[in-house]
């Protein structure tokens, strides 16, 4: 008929409404499920390639890297060390193990506690990660009359304690830098300057064996750390001595460390 234009449709019919999922959803979905199926491979596997992957999925071995890549950057697989191969990561194990109980955690830690306390002769302190925080959930007071005083209940920044440095320190680096996005805050003039110089510290604090703070929380006030792991190697606390600069130097952190290590995985073995 003259005068009409367009499309037409048939009397009794509905159109198909227009699909509302966008191009950038079916990646995101894809991805996601690309990413779960990558996690329950794992679990039945103990390390994988990234080929093996690749195979799995179906995808490109770019794709399936830069899939591990991102899993790892927030702890859910890693790398063997000095190998290719991955593996399940720390923070997907301790989703499956549950979070650490707490009150237990500083009932099994208080003697041990004491004990360094007494070996050192320094105030000796447990502290467990919360978000960027590293929060002192238990210490014992140190015998000298200048001497630095326990901070139960008290949160820091991770990026300025001992303790905070020897749990982020557990961390691969991309998941420590997700953890100051808006970068760090000065507490005292010797406070780590930026996240990258965090991620040099934490990787010669792995090297060493040890974290150091000197005067980075509170000046005049030095202490050293270590992680705490429990007897599936998952890192749930550390454990520092900290003192007065005048008695806790460098060469004083790198005798007490062993100390330290040894109290740590007596903690471990009893969690």
């Amino acid at each position: 008929m003259a005068g009409t234009s367009g499309t037409s449709s048939v009397p009794g019919t509905a159109e198909a409404p227009a699909s509302r999922e966008q191009p950038g959803d079916v990646y995101a979905a894809s991805s996601v499920d690309n990413a779960l199926r990558t996690l329950v491979y794992l679990r039945g596997h103990h390390s994988v390639r990234v080929t093996d992957i690749s195979d799995h999925l179906g995808v490109a071995r770019s794709t399936a890297h830069r899939l591990l890549t991102t899993l790892r950057g927030h702890g859910f697989v890693e790398q063997e060390p000095g190998g290719r191969r991955y593996r399940l990561g720390p923070v997907l194990l301790g989703l499956t193990r549950g979070p650490v109980d707490e009150p237990a955690l500083v009932h099994v830690a208080h003697s041990h506690l004491a004990q360094l306390r007494d070996a050192a002769g320094e105030t000796t302190n447990l502290l467990v990660l919360d978000g960027p925080d590293s929060r002192f959930a238990d210490g014992v007071e140190g015998p000298h009359p200048l001497r630095v005083g326990t901070r139960t209940g008290d949160r820091v920044p991770a990026y300025a304690t001992a303790g905070g440095k020897a749990l982020l320190s557990e961390l691969s680096p991309e998941a420590a830098r997700t953890r100051y996005r808006r970068g760090l805050t000065a507490l005292t003039s010797a406070t780590l300057p930026d996240v990258d110089a965090l991620i040099a510290d934490l990787a010669a604090a792995r090297a060493r064996g040890y974290a150091l703070n000197i005067d980075e929380s509170v000046t005049g006030v030095h202490g050293v750390g270590v992680p705490v792991r429990d007897r599936f190697g998952t890192c749930v606390a550390a454990l520092t001595v900290a003192a007065p600069s005048i008695r806790l130097g460098t060469a004083r952190a790198a005798e007490l460390a062993p100390l330290l290590r040894q109290t740590a995985e007596r903690i471990g073995a009893e969690l």
